[in-house]
């Protein structure tokens, strides 16, 4: 089914604002086995967005357009979709109940222009908005079905996720040939080069997305592929299993959640309290560990131990130690979190010292790291040498400690 995504809104087109709507829609749509062939910006005005639309509409199916569902004057995309598709805009009682108790459970005056928001295209079917007050709006013609959906990401992400994920899943085809992995600790280029001799299925399509210190791979059946069900299936399942033996030391998932919400989920099933001493990430891993609901579960805290007199006298570090090695070295991450599992007595501790850059630091060049886990009474110290730049080496560091956290937890599983 070929598929369109349409953001409107001219902060969009000046810059001010970045259009995170349709990244997330593409994504989310491509893992479906819906790959959209156009994604439209355009504007808040009326006749653009109706140009807009009837482009889009003129090669796709499956048609998505974001904003202009509020209350203001600059929110016409209704107006534009119903002129553009020749249908009328009628009242509905139902949204205009809606808005009414969302206001009286603000003690807020409803205005009048909120009201416009109760003119919906007819024939279509409204999507309850708990988020807000702009409802979503799916309209079937024929042969095309059109989602307008509200521009606010939360409300959109939303929405899409609980509302019409589950439509979506019934008209796709196919989501039993596509397979995607989430790499840590190994390059796009570097991964590309060593698949590349794994001497795949000429059918497949493999794609690659570089993130924030972390690489997808995505496998996908060739839409002009002439294999049966089966035979596609078979594909992807060895495929897969190809690439789980080659670099099952870097990969941490093969579904859309993210490391750090794999971590959260294991250190509450496995009822594990953690603690961190940090220097040159300067609380990051702290602060990313405390970032989900409900950590409270599972983290003790943490001591930021910038400084090196801190390290002695809060870490209780040797003076001998940091003068005989330095406060960039495997023996310095050792001693931090050896000495944070022992202070906070928690089941895991994680520390991370390091240059961080742009200039060297204790002799050491930018962009060279340690970072140590205690976990089972092990301690396991990590040399990592990336010089990303000075932002990029600090997530680069968290983001190793969150995976080698999971790791460990892993493996203690399997064992």
């Amino acid at each position: 089914m070929k598929t369109a995504i349409i953001a409107t809104g001219s902060e969009l087109i000046s810059g001010l604002v970045q259009d995170s709507n349709s990244k997330f829609l593409a994504e989310n749509l491509a893992n479906l086995g819906f790959e959209p062939e156009n994604i439209f910006i355009c504007g808040d005005e009326k006749e653009n967005i109706k140009k807009t639309i009837f482009t889009a509409s003129q090669s796709a199916d499956l048609i998505f357009i974001s904003g202009g569902l509020g209350p203001t004057k600059d929110d016409q995309t209704k107006e534009a979709f119903a002129e553009a598709l020749d249908l009328k805009l009628l009242y509905s009682k139902k949204i205009e109940k809606k808005l009414e108790n969302i206001f009286c459970n603000h003690n807020s005056k409803m205005t009048s222009n909120n009201l416009s928001q109760a003119y919906i295209p007819e024939g279509a079917e409204i999507i309850n908005n708990e988020k807000g007050t702009a409802p979503a709006l799916k309209v079937k013609t024929e042969h095309k079905t059109f989602y307008l959906l509200p521009g606010v990401p939360s409300e959109l992400k939303y929405l899409f996720k609980n509302k019409i994920l589950k439509d979506l899943k019934k008209k796709s085809k196919n989501t039993l040939f596509i397979k995607e992995f989430n790499f840590i600790g190994i390059g796009e280029s570097t991964l590309a080069s060593k698949v590349e001799n794994l001497t795949l299925n000429p059918a497949l399509k493999i794609s690659y997305q570089a993130g924030r210190a972390e690489v997808k791979l995505r496998l996908k059946i060739d839409e002009n592929s002439q294999l049966a069900a089966e035979e596609k299936k078979e594909v992807i399942n060895k495929a897969a299993g190809k690439i789980k033996a080659e670099f099952k030391e870097f990969i941490y998932g093969e579904d859309q959640q993210d490391i750090l919400d794999k971590v959260h989920k294991l250190l509450i099933s496995k009822n594990l309290s953690i603690a961190t001493a940090e220097s040159f990430t300067g609380g990051l891993i702290a602060e990313r560990l405390t970032s989900r609901a409900g950590s409270s579960k599972y983290f003790l805290g943490s001591i930021v131990a910038y400084n090196e007199e801190i390290k002695k006298e809060i870490l209780e570090i040797e003076s001998e130690l940091l003068e005989r090695y330095g406060v960039v070295s495997r023996e310095c991450a050792r001693a931090m979190v050896e000495n944070t599992a022992r202070i906070f007595d928690s089941e895991i501790a994680a520390a991370a010292t390091g240059a961080a850059g742009p200039a060297s630091h204790n002799g050491k060049s930018a962009g060279t790291m340690f970072v140590a886990l205690f976990y089972q009474n092990k301690i396991k110290v990590f040399k990592l040498q990336k010089n990303y730049g000075r932002e990029m080496n600090r997530y680069y560091a968290s983001q190793i400690v969150l995976f080698e956290i999971y790791k460990l937890i892993k493996e203690s599983e399997e064992n």
